[in-house]
Formats: C-alpha cells, sequence, structure tokens
C-alpha cells in the first residue's frame, strides 16, 4: 500500500466514477482500475460494488475512507505546519459557516484588525452536509473552520473539538404593520395560524424551526420557501412571519422588520466554532478562533 493507491482511492471514493476520476487525475482509467485491484487485494475485500457500469462505495470502503481523509488531512497539516517554521506560505483561513451573512460584522472586524490575514468564507448547512447547492464541497470539507449550533453534526467523517461563542436568542420576526408588531413578547403558539416564510425543506435552520413550532403544537403553515437572505424581504412583503434569531438580529438582516422574542417554549440557538480535533492549527487560524471568541463574548 503506497500514497499513490489511497490517492486514487480517495478520489475515486468521492467520485464514485472510474472515468471522471481518470481524467481528473491525468491518468488511463486502467491505471486506476490496476491500482485499486491491488488495494482490494491488500485489505482483503471488495472496497466498492459494481452496480452494472457504475461504481458505489460499500459499507468497507466507507470505513476505509474515513481513515484515508485524517491521513491526507494530517498530510497537509504537516505541509502548513512546515510552511509555517519556514515563515512561507500565505497567512489565510478558510471558514464553513451555515448564514454567512450572519457573520458579516465579526468577519468584517477580523479583517480590519488583522488586513494580513485573507479569508475564505464558505456557505454549507449541517442538515445536508454540504454546501447549500447540495453538492459536496471538498473546500467546505477542508475548511479550517466551522461555524454552527452545537450539537448539530459538523462532518461524520472526523471528531471535532469547539467553543461556545454566545447563546443566540430566538424571535419571531414580523412586518411592522403586522398585529403582532406591537407585542414585547411572544408565546409561539399564538402565531399557530399564521402564514411562514421558512427555509427549504431538511435544511438544519428548517428543521429547528419545525421542531419548535410542534413544541408549540402546531405544524408551521409554509407559503414560501427561500434561504436566509430572502425571508425578511418575503415576510414584510406578503405581511407574513418567520423565525429568527439574535445573530440575524446583529448583522442587521432583519431591519425594517420586528423582531418579537419567543418566551414559550425556551429557545435558543447555542453558537460555536468548531475545528477538527488534534489538528494543528497554524498561527494564522489561532489568532482567528482567538478573535471570534474575543469578540463574540461581547455582544
Amino acid at each position: 500500500m503506497d500514497l499513490l493507491q489511497l490517492k486514487y482511492f480517495s478520489e475515486l471514493a468521492k467520485r464514485q466514477h472510474l472515468n471522471k476520476t481518470a481524467q481528473e487525475m491525468l491518468v488511463t482509467p486502467s491505471a486506476i482500475s490496476s491500482s485499486l485491484a491491488r488495494l482490494e487485494k491488500e485489505m482483503g475485500v471488495k472496497l466498492f460494488d459494481r452496480v452494472g457500469r457504475n461504481i458505489r462505495l460499500n459499507n468497507y470502503g466507507k470505513i476505509l475512507q474515513r481513515y484515508v481523509d485524517q491521513v491526507f488531512y494530517a498530510l497537509d497539516s504537516a505541509e502548513t505546519e512546515i510552511k509555517e517554521a519556514q515563515n512561507l506560505g500565505e497567512a489565510s483561513v478558510s471558514v464553513a459557516v451555515t448564514n454567512p451573512n450572519l457573520w458579516n460584522n465579526p468577519l468584517r472586524a477580523f479583517s480590519a484588525e488583522h488586513p494580513e490575514i485573507s479569508i475564505s468564507l464558505l456557505a454549507f448547512d449541517t442538515g445536508t452536509n454540504s454546501d447549500y447547492s447540495g453538492r459536496s464541497n471538498p473546500l467546505v470539507e477542508n475548511a479550517d473552520f466551522y461555524i454552527a449550533t452545537t450539537g448539530e453534526i459538523i462532518n461524520p467523517k472526523y471528531e471535532f473539538e469547539y467553543q461556545l461563542l454566545f447563546n443566540s436568542q430566538v424571535f419571531l420576526a414580523v412586518p411592522p404593520t403586522h398585529r403582532f408588531a406591537g407585542r414585547a413578547w411572544i408565546d409561539l403558539a399564538e402565531a399557530k395560524d399564521e402564514w411562514f416564510v421558512n427555509s427549504p425543506h431538511n435544511t438544519s435552520f428548517r428543521n429547528f424551526c419545525d421542531s419548535l413550532c410542534l413544541k408549540a403544537g402546531f405544524t408551521p403553515k409554509s407559503r414560501i420557501e427561500c434561504d436566509y437572505i430572502l425571508r425578511p424581504r418575503m415576510l414584510i412583503s406578503e405581511n407574513m412571519v418567520c423565525i429568527a434569531t439574535s445573530t440575524g438580529q446583529n448583522s442587521g438582516l432583519y431591519d425594517g422588520t420586528v423582531m418579537i422574542p419567543i418566551v414559550n417554549p425556551p429557545c435558543s440557538r447555542p453558537q460555536a466554532i468548531y475545528w477538527r480535533a488534534k489538528s494543528h492549527l497554524c498561527k494564522s487560524a489561532q489568532i482567528f478562533k482567538d478573535f471570534m471568541v474575543d469578540y463574540c463574548s461581547k455582544l
């Protein structure tokens, strides 16, 4: 078993298509097939199931993929640490967040304080473990940090450490002309007859909202489903309501709406910053993590 074999396997496991993998790796399909055959012989099991002309990673392959991904991540970390020790390489950090627009203020503040460090901001959803297109994105999978709600599965392939940033309060957002607009607080059950602007199905925030409404004793009536940027605009134009968090309020996303604290059911969305367990955090990444923890402690 050698690194080239593992690299071929890793790329084939991601694409699950022999010709596309060979094309991407600039080798012939027979080279990939021969390498896979040797690897399967060494492992003593088949790693893919053949379905007609297609291949599908089986349970044995998924086990190996988990460890192979860790091997290549460790090698990338080693390369980063060596370059850092030599003072080589670009000062940068990649961050995957569930709602990029909601973190504009702290990220702008970080860039202002540390202009020497570039930020690569990526959108992903913990409900699907992919980017918002629904596709697996290698950039998201290999991000330095993830910012998401605690308790959600960031990526089932890896173990993570995390640090709490702050506890995000939950609101019912309504237009200024809505009958609830003058309220200081609300029991969510009072909104059971309202039409909701919702996130798309199976996204993490939609799952949270549906669960919260069920705790209040009803299933929300959803007339419009759209992403987080469009929700405030749609609820105002259609005189509907939506569930929102203080993260969105602090970002200015819900300017022009009335944010009413939900007091029942009791609810919050703890936000945390995650990074892979036992991984090396380069100097830029450590600076970013420390900044975010300090910034959010003052919210």
